[in-house]
Order: structure tokens, then sequence, then C-alpha cells
């Protein structure tokens, strides 16, 4: 929910600035220049923060703050300080009197200062500021980095530009200036070298038009370009020396490395926990640990875990196996990612933590290179539900910046320089969201949407441009080739989130509807099969198995004739929130059509998954429905498994070796699982 802020600050062009950031971030903005009217606006407007920058015309920052104090108002207000100097003379006064936690100085990037006062609202204060700290880290690192090749590259456009007006008929090195300077106004402007971007925009501009210019026209059209161009380059020198002292300012903080993951591990035994926690310290995955159930569940409640490892005990190993059920129904975590570690490798026991939901089982003494190999393994489910965002642009320090922009905000994000390999990335990396760039070496933005679009696969992904081109004939182009959304070039990191959100979240809606039943909550027939056939493709690449098992609610027709239709819509439901309960967060489970239920097992053999699959038709079989009339009753399930490959290598002889084995399990008698196909010479 937004906030009301108060900008304090007679600087016109920061407030401005900040205004914008912060209203992109949904705020409520009001300004004022002075002490006695930042005062009087407190006085009136119901006010969630204040921004006090100094000095104001009548009087300092710091007293404007001490006055509110001593009038018993605690209003939380942020300082920003003229320079570093102003900082380090009232820091001890500001943190320590008059309790202010957030105290930066100008310069600031606006970015960066925008998702530091997003913090301050934070619930979650500690873990909001570390990642604050994190991404803040990050994002000056590439400031600093593009401020060290700027030169460099406005060197390159000089000679670019010189080589153009040698000889002024040749359309591709006009061409050249054009793209060179397009590129350092999208990169420059958005990583806050606002004046070099303006530069540059006037560059670009020049050069699109210089065809259509007589001589004379185009001299006095260079002349403008090489007096834009002292410009940016004095400009580049003056907002390079502001990121060294907003970097300089933070010397004397922590850079380490933030933690991959977020993994609890549960254990009884505090020596075995100091060891995980050790290797995980190694490996940046932050270990939360817990000696038995109730403080595993209580940490579960109160930390946003990624995975969860428990250790199953040898004498009680269905504790074990029930705590990972239970973690599994705690809100928000039934897409979990679950590993069990035990010195004991028993069958039986593997079997229960599949049923339990376990996509690993880890045999003691845990090794380092082991646990890394797992958590990625566990993070990587976990991200399934993640939004997965491509960037495709030229640009690297463009794609990168975006790309820094989107992973805060947790978001799955790869960037592609070459737009010629953009099939074959997507086939490695789908995405849920394309950040296309227009003017690329060799074909076009526009050129490359209107591929994708007639591939049946991306028809419907979303699609948003990035570019420099701002014209009607681009806007127009770009919704005519198939676009979804178009944002100039240099970005506004809150616009782009905004945008890319709103797409993504529309995007998901109708994709759930188009995929998933509205009746048990599993995929449908054909977003089913489109996934089974990715899986065969991973196991035929990687020469490993899976298993696929087709289920079929007994006497289902009997159901609806003697307890209704709306009875036999529960008895769907149920066995559908049952299996998405049980087996593992990486496993399939889908709705084949009518009272048919499809599963498939990733990397699990058969004979694994048929005692795992029993237990859901035990579990499925104690349940108790509820007619339309009141009465109870109780109903059981058949299924047939087959395994890839040798049940099958595509998915139609999966599909007839499971349907096959099904028939068998209902003329056997129902309430079974078949495995294997019945001998020819008992088959009557």
């Amino acid at each position: 929910m937004g906030k009301n802020i108060l900008l304090l600050d007679d600087d016109k062009q920061f407030c401005k600035l900040m205004a914008s950031v912060l209203e992109g971030r949904g705020h409520k903005v009001l300004q004022a220049d002075s002490g006695e009217k930042g005062w009087e606006t407190l006085n009136k407007e119901n006010l969630d923060l204040v921004i006090v920058c100094g000095p104001l015309p009548d009087k300092t920052g710091v007293d404007w703050i001490s006055d509110v104090r001593e009038k018993g108002n605690d209003v939380r207000c942020v300082f920003v300080g003229q320079s570093q100097k102003d900082v380090q003379i009232n820091k001890a006064k500001l943190e320590n009197e008059l309790g202010i936690s957030l105290i930066v100085h100008k310069p600031v990037i606006p970015f960066v200062f925008g998702a530091q006062i997003e913090g301050q609202f934070a619930e979650s204060a500690g873990a909001q500021a570390g990642k604050l700290k994190d991404f803040e880290t990050m994002f000056l690192a590439l400031v600093t980095k593009y401020a060290r090749m700027l030169p460099t590259k406005l060197s390159d456009l000089s000679a670019a530009i010189q080589k153009a007006k040698l000889d002024p008929t040749n359309i591709d090195l006009v061409g050249e200036v054009r793209a060179q300077a397009h590129k350092i106004k999208g990169t420059g402007g958005s990583l806050g070298f606002r004046l070099v971007g303006e530069a540059m925009a006037f560059i670009e501009a020049a050069a699109v038009a210089m065809p259509t210019k007589s001589h004379e026209e185009q001299q006095i059209s260079w002349a403008e370009i090489d007096r834009k161009l002292l410009e940016a380059q004095a400009a580049g020198e003056m907002e390079a020396r502001e990121v060294a002292q907003v970097v300089a300012g933070k010397d004397d903080e922590t850079t380490d490395e933030p933690a991959m993951a977020r993994i609890l591990v549960v254990d009884s035994d505090q020596e075995f926990l100091n060891l995980i926690e050790d290797l995980g310290r190694e490996r940046l995955v932050e270990i939360v640990k817990a000696l038995n159930v109730d403080e595993a569940l209580n940490k579960a409640c109160v930390l946003p875990l990624d995975a969860a490892l428990v250790n199953v005990v040898s004498d009680a190993p269905e504790e074990s196996f029930k705590l990972a059920r239970q973690l599994r129904e705690l809100p928000g975590y039934e897409n979990l990612p679950l590993a069990f570690i035990s010195g004991d490798a028993f069958i039986k026991d593997r079997v229960e933590a599949a049923h339990a939901g376990a996509s690993l089982y880890l045999d003691k003494p845990l090794q380092s290179d082991s646990l890394e190999t797992a958590v990625q393994h566990l993070v990587a489910i976990r991200q399934g539900g993640r939004p997965r965002v491509l960037i495709t642009d030229d640009d690297e320090f463009f794609a990168n910046t975006v790309a820094l922009t989107l992973r805060n905000e947790g978001m799955i994000v790869r960037t592609l320089l070459d737009p010629t390999k953009i099939l074959d990335v997507m086939q490695d990396f789908p995405p849920d969201m394309l950040l296309l760039d227009v003017m690329m070496p060799g074909i076009t933005g526009f050129e490359v949407c209107r591929m994708l679009r007639q591939v049946p696969r991306w028809q419907d992904l979303p699609i948003i441009f990035l570019t420099g081109q701002t014209g009607v004939d681009a806007r127009v182009e770009a919704f005519r080739s198939g676009g979804d959304d178009y944002l100039p070039k240099p970005v506004v990191n809150e616009e782009l989130l905004t945008r890319v959100k709103v797409r993504l979240d529309r995007s998901k809606l109708l994709k759930e509807r188009s995929d998933k039943d509205t009746i048990t909550g599993l995929l449908l027939r054909r977003a089913f099969s489109e996934h089974l056939s990715g899986m065969i493709a991973e196991a035929q690449r990687l020469k490993s198995s899976f298993s696929v098992c087709l289920l079929d609610v007994d006497h289902f027709k009997k159901v609806n004739d003697t307890y209704g239709h709306l009875a036999g819509d529960k008895v769907l439901a149920g066995l559908g929130q049952l299996l998405s309960r049980r087996f593992r967060v990486d496993d399939l489970r889908g709705r084949w059509g009518g009272e048919e239920f499809i599963l498939a097992f990733r990397r699990e053999a058969k004979e694994t998954m048929h005692a795992a699959v029993l237990r859901v038709l035990d579990e499925f079989s104690e349940m108790t429905f509820v007619s339309d009339e009141g009465k109870e009753f109780h109903v059981s399930f058949s299924g047939g498994l087959a395994s890839f490959p040798e049940d099958g290598e595509s998915v139609y002889e999966l599909l007839q070796t499971a349907d096959r084995r099904l028939y068998e399990a209902k003329r056997a008698g129902r309430r079974r699982i078949v495995l294997d196909d019945p001998d020819p010479a008992v088959v009557t």
C-alpha cells in the first residue's frame, strides 16, 4: 500500500527526480521548500515519512528534525546531507538522539535510494535491510564499472563521428553514429548518467535526420553533434566523480556476498548441525538449525525458506516423514522442496520419503560438494514458481542493469546479447516474459517478435519492447509485430517493474485458467502432455529414467448415480488435493479426463513409485465423502505404471503401456496398482 511522503528540500531538480521515483512505487509525494512550510504540511497531513534534505533556507535539516522531536512528533524521518562531510558531522546526533535509521548524502542514485526508502516501510526490517544492502552493493558495482568504461565509449563515438563526417553520403557510417549514441543513451541514462543520456539522445536524433538534410544543413548538424559530444564528455567526468563519491561513502561497509538460499536443517545432533552450518557458510547457504519437530515448525512459520533437509531417525523414521508432510501443509509451503538425510539407506524409508514429497535422499556423512549439489537442485525446484524473464539486448551493460533490477524482485533472469540465438536459448530457458530491444545487429527486435509469433509455443508469450526509438511509427510497429507493451530508454526502473509485474500476473492468470482443471486444481490433458514431452527430452539428454502412472476412480459412474454429481465432484476434488500434497514438487500431476488422473515421477523407477502410490491409495480409501443427502461413503482407485525407456520411448507408447496395466488392475478386482504386464498364459 502506498505511503504519504514529504520531500523537504529547496532543490527543485532533486525533488522532481525523487518524486518520480517514489510515485512510481505507488506512494503519494508532498513537497515543501522550507522548514516552515514543512512544519505546516506535517501538522496538516497524515505523513508516514519525511525526507529531510539540508540545509533548508530557514534552518538546517538537523535542526528541523530536532524541533519536530522536541514537540513530541515521532514521525519517521530520513536525512539526506549535502555532502559526505555533512553526514559525518551530524551522524552521531541523528542516530543516537533523533532516531534516524537511514542517513545518506547527495548525490544519490535514484533507484537505489528508492529501494532504501521502500525498506523503511518493510515489516521484516532486518531481512529487508540485508536485501537492500546486497542490491545496493551490486548496483553500485555495475555503475562504477560503467563509469570507468564511459570515456572509452565516448571516444569510440567520437571516432565514428569523424569517419561519418569525412564520408557524409555513407549511410552505414551515419548509422554507426546513431547506434553507438543509442546504446550510451539507454545504458547511461538507466544507470544515472542523466546529462550524458540527454546529450546522446540529441546525437541519435541528429544522426537519424542527417540523410534528409542538404549539405549545408548537414554541416550545421555535425557541428551541433560535436558540441553535444563535448558536453557529454564533460558531464560524464562530473557524473563519474559523483558515483565515486557515493562509493567512497560506503568503503567502510562489508560487501559479503548474499546467501544463495535459506535451508532448514532438522536433526537432533547439534554437532552435525554445526558441521552443516559450516558447510553452508562455505557454499553461501544460510542454514536454519532445528533440533526437534516443534522448533522446525516454529522457525518455518517465521522465516521464509527455500528448502528443508530432515534427518531420518532410524528408531522412529515415521516422525521425520510426518514432519515433512506438516511442513508442506503450512501456508505458502505447498511447493517447498524437501530432502531427507540418513545414515541408513533402507528401501522402505526411500518409499516413505517419496510419498512425503522428498526430491532427494542424502546419505550421511554429508560432504561439502554433496550439500552444494543438493542445494542447487532444491533451489532450482523452488524457482519453478518464480517468473523467468529473458532480456535480449546487444548492449551488455543495459541488459545487466535491467537484470539486476528484476532479480532484486525475486525473478529468474537470463540475458542474451545475440538475438540470432534466441530460439535455442528459449528452448533451454523457456521464459515467462521477453524484454526485447529494437535496434540490434543483423536482425531487429520487430523481426524477432514476428518470428516468435509464428511459433505456436510462443504465440502467447508476453513481449515488452525496450528501445530508444520513441516516434509514433516505432510504437505502432511494436504492436503491429506482436508486442504487448513498449517502454522507451532510458527506462525508469519503477515503471519497468510495474509493467513487468502486471504483464506477468495477467499471463499467469490466463495460463492457469487454460492449463489447470477447475475441480481438481491439476494440469489438464494438453498441458500435462506438453510437460511430459519435455520430461522425455530431458531424460533422453541426461540418459535418465522416469515413471508415469494412470489412475482411475473405481466405480465412479456408480458414485454419481448413487450419491449425486456434486458428491462426485467432491471425490475428484479430494483426490486432486491429496495428489497435490503428496510426492515431490517437481513431479507432475494431471487430470487426464473424466475420472482418470495421471502422474509422472522424475528420475524414479516404477518399482519405487509403486509402493508410494499404494500409500496414497490407502489414504484415499480412508477418506470419508458425504452425498447430497448427507450419506457417508468411501471410494478407491486403480492404477497402471510404466517407466521410460523400458516400457516406451514416446508419450504414446508410455501411456499405452500404463493404460494396459490400468485395465489389468480393474480386471483383477480394482483398488490396486499394476506395474507389470500379466503373464499371457494366466490371462483368461
